[in-house]
């Protein structure tokens, strides 16, 4: 199948960048592949030749370890798997199974090459999600290493009194750690993202961001402060900029997408 005129793909895996380059799949042959729920795709450790763009549904990534899968990542329209075999010709690292009916759009290798040799914007912005994926990881080792101090060291400058988010439909509570910053958002270990309140299980309808918000503790109170949502962040009904931290009370309620929460604090 030839592509549509005016528009081409890429992304790192599990990073939904989706951009129109004019002219790149209509220039290059490639494939629709369709599976029903919970479908394989491929296994970890098989051989593979081809990557993949998500064009409908959802997939998920999943690790053996143990003998047990793990869930790492959920991928929707305009996230890019399986690209290691391509780039690499390495076995599969994780496998990925269908989580809904999905429509996959496959690239081999040479049509991938082919892709990156014909636009030289498609290889610096892979580049700079490869640099993001680095930076996220060390970001990650980072805070892995600051959280070894227990909260009984944390700075005297923070404002006291144990702060949690309340997920109000199900009274289910979420305490918040004791430091400066708390990331709110939906985990993403491909790409390195680690929130500490991790709303993938709670988020059912994917309707927060990787990176969706900040909560910080300073020592004059609570603020919040959006950082990379898609679907907004409220306070109370209005939505915040993501220009300037906003001060929150015991007792706000808190919208991250259409995840209703309520910060509490004793």
């Amino acid at each position: 199948m030839r592509g549509p005129p005016g528009c081409g793909f890429a992304a790192t895996y599990g990073s939904a960048a989706t951009y129109c380059v004019a002219g790149e799949l209509a220039a290059m042959t490639y494939s629709i592949v369709e599976f029903q729920t919970h479908e394989m795709v491929f296994k970890q450790g098989e051989d593979g030749d081809h990557m993949y763009l998500v064009q409908e549904g959802e997939v998920e990534v999943l690790h053996e370890i143990g003998g047990v899968q793990k869930q790492m990542a959920v991928l929707d329209r305009g996230d890019f798997f399986g690209e290691m075999a391509v780039l690499e010709k390495e076995p599969r690292s994780h496998s990925v199974r269908a989580l809904t009916s999905t429509k996959l759009v496959t690239i081999d290798r040479a049509g991938f090459k082919s892709m990156l040799t014909r636009n030289a914007d498609i290889s610096v912005r892979m580049i700079r999600k490869l640099s993001k994926r680095l930076l996220s990881a060390e970001d990650m080792l980072l805070r892995a290493y600051a959280g070894t101090a227990s909260s009984a060291d944390a700075s005297p400058d923070l404002v006291a009194g144990e702060a949690r988010l309340l997920f109000v439909s199900e009274r289910l509570e979420l305490p918040l750690p004791v430091q400066p910053e708390v990331k709110v958002g939906r985990i993403d270990p491909i790409n390195h993202v680690h929130p500490d309140v991790d709303l993938t299980k709670i988020d059912k309808q994917l309707t927060t961001s990787r990176r969706h918000a900040r909560l910080l503790r300073r020592s004059d109170g609570f603020f919040i402060q959006e950082e990379q949502a898609t679907n907004g962040t409220f306070v109370n009904g209005q939505r915040i900029s993501a220009e300037r931290p906003l001060e929150i009370r015991s007792g706000d309620d808190i919208m991250f997408g259409a995840v209703h929460m309520r910060f509490l604090v004793d």
